[in-house]
C-alpha cells in the first residue's frame, strides 16, 4: 500500500503544480482536493494481484505435521529444496511489486550515472556519456556511512516485527490448544457425572454436540463471513441428527456472538442434567476457562500491533532501500560500468522486505492456524470416540458388564438417532423401543 500511495502523490503533485501554473490566484482547492485524494487512496486501497494472492495462499499454510511431515522436515536436503523453490515462494510472490520499484530504481541510477558522466564499452574503453555536459556535481551516489550507522536501527525493528508476530502466532496456537483440551474435558466430564439414564444419555450428545458446535463457532468468528456457509451446514447436520433443536440453528447464526451463543447451550445443558452442587461446579468452571479462551482469542484478532510501529518501519526500510543504489554505486566501482548494483539491491530488497513480509503476515495468525483441523479432528473426531467409548461399556469387566441393570426408558418427543444402551435401543430426541436381551 505504502508503493501505491507514493505512485499517487507523484501523479498528484504534478497535477496540483499544472493546477498552480494555470491559476495564478492563491487558492487552497488544490491542495484540498490532493488531501482528499490521499486520505481516500489510504482508507480504501486498491486491491492488486498481489495482495489477492496472498490471502487466497494462507489457506495453504495451515499446516498440521504428523511424522512422515517431520522426517521431511529435518531431512538434509532443506537448504537445497529451499533454495530450488524460492520462486514459488509465498514471499516472492507477496513482493513482486517492491521486487520491481527497487530493481528499476537501481537500474535507473545506474543508467543515469553512464549517461551524466562516463560508461565502459564492451572492449573496455571509456567514454564520456551523452549528456555529461547537464550535470557537474559528480555520480549519483551516497557515502557508506549513513547506511552503517542506520543499518543497526533498521536491523532492530525488524527483529521486533517479525519476534511480535511469532509471539501473537505462538499465542493464538496455544489459546487454541487450550481450547481442544478443554473441549475435550467438557466431554469427559459429561460421560463421568451425567446420569446413567437414557435422559442422562441424551443430554450427553446433545452437550457433545453443543461443544462441537462453539469450538466451530469461534473458528466461523475468526475466519469471517466466507466461513458461513459452512458453520451453518454443520449445524444443519447437528439438527439433522437431533442432537440440537432446528430453531437453534436459526438463532445461532442470527446471533452476534456466535461462540458465546454456543457457550450458553452448553450451560443451559449442565442446568438440564441437574448435577450434585461439585460436579456442577467442575463442568461450569471447564465452561467458563472456554469464555477466557475466546476472549483472549477476540483480543489478538481485534488488535494489531500498534499501526504507528508498523507504519514506522514500512516507511524507513522503504526509504533505506531507495538509497541503497546511491550508496552501492561506489562499492562496486571494479564491476564493468558498475552493474553488480542491480542484482545486490534486487537482492537486499528481497531479504529485508521479506523479514517485514513474515513480520506481516503471522501478525494475524488465525487465518494461517489449521483451524478446521483442529475443529474436526482434535476435537469433534475425538469426542465422538471418547462419547463412543463410554456408550459402549468399553471400560467394564465381563463381570461387571453383565451386573449392569437395565437402565428404564424416559419419554421424549421428538425423533432422533439411534444408539444402543444395554439391552435397549434409544432413539436420542425420539421414542424408545425395548428389544429382547440376548
Amino acid at each position: 500500500m505504502l508503493f501505491r500511495a507514493m505512485r499517487s502523490i507523484v501523479v498528484l503533485s504534478i497535477l496540483h503544480v499544472s493546477r498552480a501554473l494555470l491559476l495564478p490566484q492563491r487558492s487552497l482547492a488544490p491542495r484540498a482536493s490532493i488531501r482528499l485524494a490521499l486520505d481516500s487512496l489510504l482508507a480504501n486501497p486498491r486491491i492488486t494481484a498481489n495482495d489477492t494472492y496472498a490471502e487466497e495462499s494462507r489457506q495453504y499454510r495451515r499446516t498440521v505435521y504428523m511424522h512422515d511431515e517431520w522426517i521431511k522436515h529435518r531431512s538434509s536436503d532443506r537448504f537445497f529444496r529451499n533454495m530450488m523453490t524460492i520462486g514459488q515462494s509465498g514471499v516472492t510472490q507477496n513482493l513482486g511489486d517492491e521486487l520491481v520499484v527497487f530493481t528499476s530504481i537501481a537500474t535507473a541510477v545506474v543508467g543515469a550515472n553512464m549517461l551524466l558522466q562516463s560508461y565502459t564499452d564492451l572492449e573496455g574503453v571509456k567514454h564520456a556519456g551523452a549528456l555529461a555536459g547537464l550535470w557537474q556535481w559528480g555520480p549519483w551516489s551516497l557515502p557508506s556511512m549513513p547506511f552503517t550507522v542506520a543499518m543497526p536501527a533498521l536491523s532492530l525493528l525488524l527483529v521486533f516485527r517479525t519476534n511480535t508476530g511469532y509471539a501473537r502466532w505462538n499465542e493464538a496456537r496455544t489459546l487454541w490448544g487450550g481450547v481442544v483440551n478443554t473441549c475435550r474435558n467438557v466431554v469427559r466430564q459429561s460421560n463421568t457425572f451425567y446420569p446413567r439414564t437414557l435422559e442422562g444419555d441424551m443430554l450427553r450428545d446433545r452437550q457433545k454436540a453443543n461443544t462441537a458446535a462453539f469450538c466451530k463457532g469461534l473458528r466461523n468468528f475468526l475466519r469471517g463471513p466466507t466461513d458461513d456457509a459452512v458453520y451453518r451446514s454443520e449445524l444443519l447436520e447437528m439438527a439433522e441428527a437431533g442432537l440440537i433443536p432446528r430453531r437453534q440453528v436459526d438463532a445461532c447464526m442470527a446471533a452476534k456472538n456466535r461462540p458465546m451463543f454456543c457457550l450458553s447451550a452448553m450451560s443451559h445443558n449442565i442446568r438440564q442434567a441437574e448435577l450434585d452442587p461439585m460436579s456442577r461446579a467442575r463442568m461450569d468452571q471447564s465452561v467458563a476457562m472456554l469464555v477466557d479462551l475466546t476472549g483472549a482469542c477476540e483480543r489478538i484478532f481485534k488488535s494489531p500491533v500498534p499501526l504507528v510501529y508498523t507504519r514506522h518501519t514500512a516507511r524507513f526500510l522503504t526509504s533505506f532501500m531507495i538509497c541503497v543504489p546511491f550508496g552501492l554505486w561506489e562499492a562496486t566501482g571494479n564491476y564493468w560500468n558498475h552493474w553488480l548494483t542491480i542484482p545486490a539491491t534486487a537482492f537486499l530488497a528481497f531479504f529485508l522486505f521479506g523479514i517485514e513480509e513474515i513480520g506481516i503476515q503471522i501478525e494475524e495468525p488465525f487465518s494461517i492456524l489449521p483451524l478446521e483441523a483442529l475443529c474436526s479432528g482434535a476435537i469433534s473426531a475425538t469426542m465422538d470416540e471418547m462419547v463412543e467409548a463410554n456408550e459402549a461399556e468399553s471400560f467394564l469387566f465381563d463381570d461387571e458388564l453383565a451386573a449392569l441393570p437395565t437402565p428404564s426408558p424416559s419419554p421424549v418427543s421428538k425423533p432422533g438417532r439411534v444408539i444402543k444402551v444395554g439391552s435397549v435401543e434409544v432413539i436420542v430426541g425420539g421414542s424408545v423401543v425395548p428389544t429382547s436381551p440376548k
